[in-house]
């Protein structure tokens, strides 16, 4: 199983190591609840109504609490969901679907799972019979893994580890129907394979709350900046040009994005002025994998040039 599962995450430049490194770090409490601008008095409400769960970390009993990035993407969600008047039991049922165990439930529905993938999907017959096997041999795999490692088969999960890898975006869905909200979710690059199934979503009035923007929400704070750092979502070259940015030790740094014609151009001369500004916008990019190749020409005229893997 293992064979297939890397020869997918290679064309992301990623492997089951970067997969395995990365989840344990989403979970990790490393966060005070401030950074999401809820007061504890109102968490803890959520908590008593059962729109969270237990925090990762902490003391509850003297009233603070530690969260992971999980949990920080859901609170916001929460909070966007508020916003826009989705009433407490409707979150209730969202909270159900992105913390089920998806991958489990996929496993043990596998035949429905194949054939609404054959119904519902341009997929080719050739990739459906892969997957079907992919999934058969993941269930003996499924059967042995430890209880524990159920907190990262969830959609949630899932939807960030397609972000952080793969620039997979992904949206949860919520269409007003009648009286109530009908709950979806779905990804831009799963888009042309379930045009038919997806379409729909876009012919009623629709929230449509895109996981980036809550990622970027973060990485853009000031304040997580160590936190950005701590769960790997930049590399160490990726960390040098933020770093060379925070002291300005170079003349020069040239950005390429994906589908733009014209590249990020940063001089220290030029914009030194906006430099802040100019450091954010660096972090989001390579934070999020938005870029195919960088260089950096420092100050002694040495140069940094790497490509991001993922886009290979």
């Amino acid at each position: 199983m293992y064979g297939q599962i890397e020869k997918s995450l290679a064309q992301y430049g990623s492997s089951i190591q970067q997969i395995e490194k990365l989840y344990p770090k989403l979970y990790e409490p490393f966060m005070n609840l401030s950074v999401t601008g809820v007061s504890p008095r109102t968490y803890f409400y959520w908590k008593k109504t059962g729109l969270v769960g237990a925090p990762a970390g902490g003391n509850e009993e003297k009233g603070w609490v530690k969260i992971n990035l999980i949990e920080y993407v859901w609170i916001k969600l929460i909070v966007t969901m508020r916003e826009f008047g989705v009433p407490f039991e409707k979150i209730k049922e969202t909270k159900e679907l992105l913390f089920t165990d998806y991958v489990d439930e996929i496993i043990k529905e596998k035949d429905d799972y194949i054939a609404f993938i054959k119904e519902n999907s341009t997929i080719s017959s050739q990739k459906i019979k892969e997957l079907d096997k992919l999934l058969t041999e993941a269930k003996k795999e499924l059967d042995s893994s430890p209880e524990e490692f159920e907190i990262y088969h969830t959609l949630l999960a899932t939807l960030m580890i397609d972000l952080l890898i793969k620039n997979d975006k992904g949206y949860i869905v919520l269409a007003k129907n009648g009286d109530h909200f009908d709950i979806s979710y779905f990804s831009l690059k799963s888009i042309d394979d379930f045009k038919e199934h997806i379409a729909p979503l876009f012919d009623v009035p629709c929230l449509h709350i895109p996981i980036k923007s809550l990622i970027v929400e973060f990485i853009d704070d000031f304040k997580n900046e160590k936190h950005v750092e701590s769960i790997n979502l930049l590399n160490l070259k990726e960390l040098k040009v933020i770093q060379a940015m925070r002291e300005k030790d170079f003349k020069e740094i040239i950005i390429k994005q994906d589908g733009k014609k014209e590249s990020i151009v940063i001089e220290i001369e030029k914009d030194g002025s906006i430099l802040d500004q100019k450091a954010k916008e660096v972090k989001r990019i390579l934070g999020l994998n938005e870029y195919s190749e960088v260089t950096i020409k420092f100050r002694n005229d040495k140069n940094l040039y790497f490509k991001n893997k993922t886009r290979l």
